[in-house]
């Protein structure tokens, strides 16, 4: 075969391979909702949220971080966090209940 040949088929590939990657992307990531919304799911539910710090307690192993956009819902982690209030976030993870409290489980946070 021809090296030009070679080099379209090549060519052509690639760009038929980034634009599948860019569909899948856009339809497999989580869509933001608002708290409101997180409370309405059901438990373990994954889910992404946007927010200011309200309020961070700090225990042994894990850490409690209350997130308010219009309202306000506690975000539990349990990795060491460097976060201050004021600071606005973007909170990966899955609800879970306790006391009867809506509450989200956090697997990742990106400070905005």
């Amino acid at each position: 075969m021809k090296d030009s040949l070679l080099l379209k088929i090549a060519l052509i590939t690639s760009i038929v391979g980034i634009g599948v990657l860019a569909v899948i992307l856009l339809t497999s990531g989580l869509q933001e909702i608002d708290i409101s919304e997180a409370k309405e799911l059901d438990e373990d539910a994954a889910i992404m949220i946007t927010g200011i710090v309200e309020r961070i307690t700090t225990k042994d192993d894990f850490s409690i971080i209350n997130i308010k956009k219009q309202e306000e819902i506690t975000v539990i982690v349990f990795d060491k966090v460097n976060l201050s209030k004021g600071q606005r976030v973007e909170i990966t993870g899955k609800t879970a209940e306790y006391k009867g409290e809506k509450e989200i489980i956090a697997e990742k946070i990106i400070i905005r």
